[in-house]
């Protein structure tokens, strides 16, 4: 699970601020001058112990359930809140709050603290953070999920109807450019809102791809074809931007299906935004898809399990077969090269 709509990283030092700045005890107000958001009898029930990111464990007692977010100041820190625009060093883990167990441990990384950059939930972890502090999130599923399935979350046992509980430690707070060896990063006024280039015939055999007006594909599979038993990559779309590199962050909006069933596995256009990534730290579907294209085209990738995909382990814990077949479309909006964290 993120903490921004693409993914985390970007570093840190600390501006004074004086609205919600804070020397002893946690702040009241943003750096906006909007109220902090408060605690609930679920979130000020989480105790912990451990390193957050790395082996932070749960000590009180699940079920943890919330109706709305709720934010509760586990260890107080000092200083200024964040103030848009600035990157935070944070450190996360995640729990089923039905039952306790772990999601998710995610080491510090900086992440850039933008409200248009960030989901909801970690928006609000943040806007009243200060170095040092340590916060427990209790958020109900569609919070943190959005409208994806139990099944495409990835979560093993997770339903719709409970509740996540995150807990996020910051570090450092800076207005310092990311110096973390990653590219940095853009605004949404920044990207291309769809594929946009040279319309391209596909090979023979793919699945068919239907745009909206929007740009949002759907993807037909095609009757009777077998699936390909090795990763097949075509562009739809050829772009015209800049060309996208190994290690550089990529935005993209995309979709991709089960060619199985035609079922949606997972989709930035259902979440209602693009998402971001290093290409390093994807599947070999989406590096292959990605790297080598220009902005603005659409990419067309179908990744079997064993070839670029998940592997039939992982297939198989979220609900599908071994040796499914996913089909992806990207759109490629825009694009930071690596270079430029040098």
């Amino acid at each position: 699970m993120k903490l921004t709509r693409a993914l985390i990283p970007t570093v840190a030092v600390g501006a004074l601020l004086l609205t919600g700045c804070s020397t002893g005890g946690a702040p009241t107000k943003d750096a906006a001058g909007a109220e902090c958001l408060t605690g609930g009898a679920a979130s000020d029930a989480v105790a912990v112990s451990g390193e957050v990111g790395t082996d932070l464990e749960l000590t009180s007692e699940a079920p943890y359930a919330a109706d709305e977010i709720q934010r509760t100041v586990l260890q107080a820190g000092e200083g200024a809140v964040p103030e848009d625009g600035q990157n935070v060093m944070v450190a996360m883990t995640m729990f089923n709050g039905a039952d306790g167990s772990e999601i998710q441990q995610v080491p510090a990384s900086s992440v850039p603290f933008t409200e248009s950059s960030l989901n909801a939930w970690a928006y609000e972890g943040l806007r009243c953070a200060v170095a040092g502090e340590q916060i427990a999130i209790v958020a109900p599923y569609a919070d943190v999920f959005g409208e994806a399935t139990p099944e495409e979350t990835g979560v093993e046992g997770i339903t719709e109807d409970d509740s996540v509980v995150v807990v996020m430690e910051t570090t450092e707070i800076s207005d310092e450019a990311p110096t973390s060896g990653e590219p940095g990063t853009l605004q949404g006024d920044e990207l291309l809102s769809k594929a946009e280039g040279t319309a391209q015939d596909a090979p023979e055999g793919l699945p068919s791809v239907k745009l909206a007006e929007n740009g949002e594909p759907t993807i037909t599979i095609p009757e009777g074809v077998e699936a390909p038993g090795e990763l097949q990559v075509a562009t739809l779309i050829a772009g015209d931007g800049e060309t996208v590199a190994e290690g550089d962050r990529v935005y993209v909006n995309y979709r991709g299906v089960i060619w199985r069933t035609g079922e949606e596995f997972d989709s930035s256009w259902s979440r209602g935004e693009p998402t971001d990534f290093l290409t390093t730290q994807v599947i070999g579907g989406f590096s292959e898809a990605l790297v080598g294209q220009k902005v603005g085209s659409q990419v067309i990738s179908v990744v079997p399990a064993e070839d670029g995909g998940y592997g039939a382990d992982q297939l198989q814990s979220m609900g599908y077969e071994a040796d499914d077949v996913m089909v992806f479309v990207l759109d490629i909006l825009g694009t930071v090269h690596a270079d430029a964290a040098e």
